[in-house]
């Protein structure tokens, strides 16, 4: 069996990789393994957790929402997204997001690669967090 391609798994709920980053996320399925297309993250934040505004020149980011309400900020515009909501998130425009109330908000995060024009592959968060190169 080559070593390289992709098994198929299952993760039970809780179950992933775990990692800090502000926030404590879950990686469900990683970007840095040889033929992935995306990765995808499940995390819980509180308020006071939310991140300073920043850029991903490599990748783009979908949040949807699974608990709780945020105000995104990207570029010039304001989303306000709640349970149930999707928001995409083009590279290389800054952004963050405010949590909007007290309750903690839970979010499912998919990241996906620009691919070759920006550089080829990852180089994105994910990878950076899988690899060691953030705190």
């Amino acid at each position: 069996m080559n070593q390289n391609k992709i098994q198929p798994y299952a993760l039970k709920a809780g179950e992933g990789r775990i990692y800090h980053f502000g926030v404590e996320f879950t990686v469900k399925a990683s970007e840095v393994h040889p033929g992935s297309g995306a990765a995808f993250l499940e995390y819980l934040t509180r308020k006071g957790e939310e991140p300073s505004p920043h850029t991903h020149e490599t990748e783009n980011e979908m949040f949807y929402v699974l608990e709780g309400e945020l105000s995104f900020q990207c570029g010039e515009e304001t989303f306000d997204v709640q349970k149930g909501g999707f928001i995409f998130l083009p590279a290389g425009i800054e952004h963050s997001y405010k949590i909007n109330g007290d309750d903690p908000v839970r979010l499912i995060v998919v990241t996906s690669p620009l691919g070759n024009e920006k550089g080829g592959g990852w180089k994105g968060f994910v990878a950076d967090m899988e690899l060691g190169q953030t705190e």
